[in-house]
């Protein structure tokens, strides 16, 4: 019951004041219901059942009966009958608008604080996982919890209501009151198995949501090669046995529910029965008694019913709270180092919010004896060993084949990933001691497989800096070489790029791309492959801008497994197998400089 626990208290704990609210409507509601049901007495009695000398008799303890409705016409009477349902209606309008007003507010801020700590979280960590076990958490998983609030909420004014009714019940007859309490409480017992059913079942919905989410993200990431290849019936197939698992686990749980309202309304007759007889035969309840508890225990039974049912349904979704809350344990642990923020913060800063504000790099940038693995045994390394120095203001190519290690280098650069050992440094200053926020808002990247979001040219731009000018818009594209394009595209910037720029060719991605990090205005470039898709001619305008630009407080870092891609660097790096094969280049001050004195 731990994690029912913690899921009451963070309900509780996000807006206490309407759920105070909420319970006192409850009260409420649960009164009104009450003396609802005592204004029946005076019906009673003009209907003739029950003569008014027995509202005086001996059984009506301080004439409590006699009072109600004692002196009042039968339409006064109905007149308050009426006003009491229509009190009952719009308080129970009321508490039922803000059960859904709590219930939204706890998904907002679940599904927020979990998308907060996904954003976050270590670029490794993510990487490493599905994307959609990610999809699955904030969709699935939380919308689970946010139905499982709404039943919490309705059976704990079930439990509220029926507690101030058994109250009344108790008021007129103690003993039979017992006897239905304990015949509750035998059926709520025998019950239990079937909570734990629902709990089972929760389980297991969160396992086939889980693979079902994979199997259609899947699905869509390697589309193009399962059309090459004729697979979709096999994808079809795994989506239909996981789809039919979710439709069992809901029939047999439909078959739970459906087993406790049979057995609850089974137990109800007999209950009934045993009430009955008890009543008339053992303890000698008077009519008007009789009736009244009658119907207060006929309305009473359905809200245990009720309240096992929703019992159910919440056990069905602590599973998915439970694993919730795994998943932002998880990122917690993963969360990125933020540095202290001793150096490249300025003044008191606390966030980063300006786009104009950059890290300067007046030195360089040097790895010190730097070793990473993907692997956490660390056997196999992705760079071992690696120590060069890249200069300010220059150029410097990182070569290397297929897995030497040059993508590893640039994810180390911009601390997406940390060293096992070794360390980075940005002007002598360890880049953990660094605001990685602003570091990284410093750096324009242009990965090796260009990534452009859903949206127009202009949409994509305006991601890396939302302040810039139309201007500075155009002169980015110029300096990519793609002006042309766009200018001769019907829509221009307006146009759309498809999912993931599937609309543009791989070249017109790429040269977007590098407009969008040019755009930045970043002190430090990186191009990872980034001309790799690129025609001669465009491949050669890029690269003069690039020189044309070096120096001007921008730094380029340009990674490619042909060497002949740029041909005047300042400095050209050789990767073999994660290590540093050769070191050649100038110095800023245009002086050849040995490979190892280069190096260092």
């Amino acid at each position: 019951m731990e994690i029912f626990r913690k899921y009451v208290q963070e309900l509780f704990s996000l807006c206490p004041g309407k759920i105070s609210i909420n319970l006192i409507l409850m009260v409420l509601l649960g009164t009104v219901e009450g003396i609802g049901i005592l204004m029946l007495v005076p019906l009673l009695h003009f209907s003739g059942i029950v003569p008014a000398a027995e509202l005086t008799s001996a059984s009506n303890p301080g004439g409590f009966l006699k009072g109600i409705g004692s002196g009042l016409s039968l339409p006064t009477v109905l007149l308050i009958y009426v006003g009491i349902i229509v009190v009952h209606s719009g308080l129970h309008r009321f508490q039922t608008n803000l059960n859904v007003q709590i219930q939204q507010y706890f998904h907002s801020y679940l599904s927020l604080r979990l998308f907060q700590r996904i954003a976050y979280a270590q670029w490794s960590c993510l990487a490493a996982g599905k994307k959609s076990d990610v999809t699955h958490m904030i969709t699935s998983e939380l919308a689970r919890v946010t139905g499982g609030t709404q039943y919490f909420l309705q059976l704990t004014a079930s439990a509220v209501i029926s507690l101030i009714q058994v109250g009344v019940a108790f008021y007129l007859s103690p003993f039979l009151t017992l006897v239905v309490i304990a015949g509750g409480l035998v059926f709520f017992t025998l019950m239990q198995t079937y909570v734990r059913r629902a709990k089972e079942m929760g389980i297991a919905l969160s396992r086939h949501n889980r693979n079902l989410f994979f199997t259609l993200t899947e699905y869509l990431n390697g589309m193009k090669e399962v059309k090459s290849c004729a697979m979709e019936e096999l994808h079809i197939a795994r989506f239909k046995s996981i789809r039919n698992s979710i439709a069992q686990n809901f029939i047999r749980f439909s078959q739970v529910l459906s087993s406790t309202r049979m057995l609850y309304k089974i137990g109800a007759a007999i209950m009934v029965s045993i009430f009955f007889y008890s009543g008339v035969s053992i303890f000698l309840v008077q009519p008007r008694e009789l009736i009244l508890l009658i119907v207060i225990f006929a309305r009473l039974w359905p809200r245990i019913t009720s309240f096992q049912g929703g019992l159910q349904q919440v056990m069905m979704m602590l599973p998915a709270f439970h694993n919730l809350l795994d998943f932002e344990e998880k990122c917690l642990r993963e969360k990125e180092p933020e540095g202290d923020g001793s150096w490249g913060m300025p003044g008191d800063l606390k966030t980063v919010r300006d786009y104009g504000i950059k890290i300067k790099i007046k030195q360089g940038i040097q790895l010190r004896n730097v070793s990473y693995s993907y692997h956490s045994h660390g056997t196999v390394d992705a760079v071992r060993d690696v120590s060069f120095f890249i200069p300010a203001g220059g150029i410097t190519v990182l070569v290397g084949v297929s897995g030497s290690g040059k993508s590893t280098v640039a994810d180390l650069i911009t601390g997406l990933i940390m060293p096992r050992e070794g360390e980075v440094l940005i002007d002598g200053v360890p880049l953990e001691k660094l605001n990685l926020r602003l570091w990284r808002k410093s750096i324009g990247y242009v990965p090796q497989e260009p990534f452009l979001f859903h949206g127009s040219i202009l949409d994509n731009l305006l991601w890396a800096n939302p302040n810039a000018t139309r201007e500075e818009i155009w002169s980015a594209l110029r300096m990519a070489s793609v002006d042309n394009f766009v200018a001769s595209l019907p829509q221009g910037l307006y146009t759309e790029v498809g999912d993931r720029g599937t609309g543009l060719s791989g070249g017109e991605r790429q040269r977007i791309v590098l407009a969008r990090a040019l755009l930045r205005n970043p002190t430090l470039l990186i191009l990872d492959e980034a001309t790799g898709s690129l025609d001669p001619e465009n491949e050669r305008r890029i690269l003069n801008t690039l020189e044309s630009l070096a120096g001007k407080s921008l730094t380029v870092l340009f990674i490619t497994h042909r060497l002949s891609s740029i041909k005047n660097a300042h400095q050209i790096i050789v990767l073999d197998r994660g290590k540093v094969a050769q070191v050649e280049g100038t110095s800023m001050s245009g002086q050849e400089s040995s490979p190892r004195k280069a190096a260092y």
